[in-house]
């Protein structure tokens, strides 16, 4: 009795102490990079690339603006760099292409002043890494030194520095993981409208949960109305603006930015295809990954009767091929890679596949390709402002068409490095989902093994 009456303290400690470690490590990273507030310099908190722009679609939001047009983007924009000493541009114009409800949170952050709001946005972030690797500890029993590694270096490295949204989605997906394999339905359905921020991301755990477990299915009904109110009580036309323009204009400029992009229709663009040809197959392909996911999680899921695989295996399996898929977004891999680490263990093929894949995924190797000790070989960077201007965009224009003409003139020739050496340093990557996904081919065609997690539902 006494040895029952102390794991429920002992689990406790260990998520207390995950989640202080992974909180604690997180910030330590960051203060190391240095340069966190420094007036007139680019940093998290004084020019945080990924969050200015839903920062100033949210005032817009909340002022009753349209957050897809040029004004009052670029004025917000000026406004909030001018206060740190920093330059907007006038062609250059950061946004958000997220749906009206992904945006209604940064309405409220926007009632702060962006000083404010930057902290507290890294504040947020840095407990979501925490989040991360407390959660996946629980669903894959690895070693929580292992995690935080494999969590700093992808989520973590990647994200804080440009205040990305990845890390909250990929703690939203984790906290899902395990109100699925607990059979907490509603539980699972909240968190997945936590991650819904990321459309793209989201979107395969939400078939698959729908799919498979009944008990989740009217939860993930009510959370998904929720989220259809909250973005048509900013108007009808402003979702028809989304999916018609804002939406299609991203893709459209992400096939001119190949060098920080991971997906298909970049690729193909870059090596020569016509955009509609590009943009049909990186849809097609994340179509036909979603139902490979799907497949797999099942398989995954019935025979370690653990139904948090139905969760996570789609989104790892969508993140090969796309239309876009950045590179920080490969840490929504890791659940699934460093469960199986776990579960292969016994077959040494596998095993090795599977750490092969964790090491992958977890290493940034974009940034890890523009560090001085690598970089110096190249020739300098072509920057923006060596080359000609770009037309000033009208107020009242979606703010797709300067972004789509700024990327497309100077995307590709801000990185030094040729083609085939970008190619190059994406192959680990591209390798790491393949391996991956073949571990999760080989697990789940296995015997079906009995487990302590909650069986799938049926």
């Amino acid at each position: 009795m006494e040895r029952r009456a102390g794991l429920p303290a002992a689990t406790l400690g260990r998520w207390v102490l995950g989640l202080c470690i992974g909180s604690i490590g997180c910030a330590l990273l960051v203060l190391l990079l240095g340069n966190l507030a420094v007036y007139g310099k680019d940093g998290p908190l004084t020019d945080p690339t990924d969050f200015s722009g839903p920062y100033c679609a949210g005032a817009a939001l909340d002022a009753g603006r349209d957050p897809y047009h040029v004004e009052p983007i670029r004025s917000c924009l000026h406004d909030v760099l001018a206060a740190n000493g920093l330059r907007s541009s006038a062609t250059h114009i950061l946004y958000a292409p997220l749906p009206p409800y992904a945006l209604a949170p940064f309405a409220l952050f926007a009632k702060l002043p962006f000083s404010l709001a930057t902290k507290l946005w890294l504040t947020l972030n840095i407990v979501a890494l925490g989040i991360i690797v407390v959660a996946i500890c629980r669903l894959s029993g690895q070693r929580p030194l292992i995690v935080v590694l494999a969590t700093f270096a992808s989520a973590g490295f990647a994200s804080l520095i440009i205040a990305q949204l990845v890390p909250i989605v990929v703690a939203a997906l984790c906290v899902a993981a395990l109100a699925a394999r607990r059979g907490n339905g509603p539980g699972a359905a909240l968190a997945l409208a936590v991650a819904a921020i990321e459309p793209h991301l989201a979107l395969p755990a939400w078939v698959a949960m729908a799919a498979f477990v009944p008990r989740s299915r009217l939860p993930l009904v009510i959370t998904g109305l929720l989220l259809v109110v909250l973005s048509l009580s900013y108007g009808i036309g402003l979702n028809l603006e989304f999916f018609t323009t804002t939406l299609p204009g991203q893709a459209r400029a992400e096939l001119y930015d190949f060098p920080p992009q991971y997906g298909l229709s970049p690729l193909l663009a870059t090596f020569g295809a016509s955009a509609q040809v590009a943009l049909v197959c990186g849809a097609l392909s994340y179509l036909l990954m979603v139902v490979v996911g799907l497949y797999l999680g099942r398989m995954l899921a019935r025979r370690y009767d653990d139904a948090a695989y139905i969760v996570v295996t789609p989104v790892a399996a969508t993140l090969l091929g796309g239309t876009y898929i950045h590179g920080h977004q490969m840490a929504a891999a890791l659940p699934l890679a460093l469960m199986l680490l776990g579960r292969a263990r016994s077959l040494r093929v596998a095993f090795a596949t599977a750490v092969f894949a964790v090491c992958a995924l977890a290493v940034p190797w974009e940034t890890i390709a523009e560090l001085p000790i690598v970089a110096d070989h190249l020739p300098a960077k072509v920057m923006p402002a060596h080359l000609p201007a770009l037309p000033v965009p009208g107020p009242n224009e979606s703010v797709t068409i300067p972004y789509v003409a700024f990327v497309k003139a100077y995307g590709q020739l801000g990185d030094s490095r040729t083609i085939p050496e970008q190619v190059i340093w994406k192959l680990p990557t591209w390798a790491g989902l393949g391996a991956l996904l073949i571990v999760a081919g080989r697990l789940g065609r296995g015997m079906r093994e009995r487990t302590n997690a909650v069986a799938l539902a049926s």
